[in-house]
């Protein structure tokens, strides 16, 4: 199976590349750059080094959000284009699923926390097993830590801003690694050879639209208008 992952939720960004069901290609940037500048050169570059083309491609998985807007525009309009160029089937993927499996297999059920910015998160709640307990939602994290009953492992960067909220909240917790705490592409390749792939299918490629949780500003601005 020969998988390119893309992950363009957030400021920082990266992509990886699978050869034969095994990652040849893994790059990470949390740089300056926008991913409109990034993106292409790094696919470019890994797929040359992973000595495969677009055409040898039986699968792009992407992280579809929740997380940076425009991040996210760029990562799916990428997919797309690849996708229904060479068609090739497409595996979008949650990114607080994508983070709760950098701890797939933990003692503890996984608490995924984005910061959403404006005093809010993305939140969601996985078993060890990666089942769903509590719905992704968009919140303010006090909200959310309410509904937690039991001991968790929090992961992701809310954990920095939100530290002291997650102390005074009462829960029993654990806190993830850094290096847990980033969303990566080579996780969504473990994630992709772990479900079924998907067929090819143009409409569900066309009619796919960002997992936002949550409007953008501009939205609520013309609402209010």
């Amino acid at each position: 199976m020969n998988i390119l992952a893309l992950c363009t939720t957030s400021t920082s960004g990266s992509i990886a590349i699978c050869r034969d069901d095994t990652i040849s290609f893994v790059s990470y940037l949390n740089i300056n750059i926008t991913h409109s500048e990034r993106l292409m050169p790094q696919i470019d570059f890994g797929l040359k080094q992973s000595k495969i083309g677009i055409e040898d491609l039986h699968l792009v998985c992407l992280a579809n959000g929740p997380g940076s807007f425009t991040g996210i525009r760029i990562g799916l309009a990428t997919a797309k284009g690849f996708c229904m160029a060479k068609k090739i089937p497409l595996l979008p993927v949650n990114t607080l699923e994508l983070l709760a499996f950098n701890l797939y297999g933990n003692k503890f059920p996984i608490l995924p926390f984005i910061d959403a910015k404006m005093d809010e998160v993305y939140a969601a709640l996985y078993s060890r097993d990666l089942d769903e307990i509590i719905t992704p939602q968009n919140t303010k994290p006090v909200e959310f830590l309410k509904k937690i009953k039991g001991p968790v492992i929090i992961i992701g960067d809310g954990i920095g801003k939100y530290e002291n909220i997650i102390k005074d909240s009462g829960i029993e917790y654990k806190l993830a690694l850094p290096h847990q705490n980033i969303p990566m592409a080579s996780t969504l390749i473990s994630i992709a050879l772990k479900k079924e792939i998907p067929e090819y299918d143009f409409d569900f490629i066309a009619n796919l639209e960002p997992y936002y949780l949550r409007k953008s500003q501009a939205e609520i601005a013309k609402e209010n208008r």
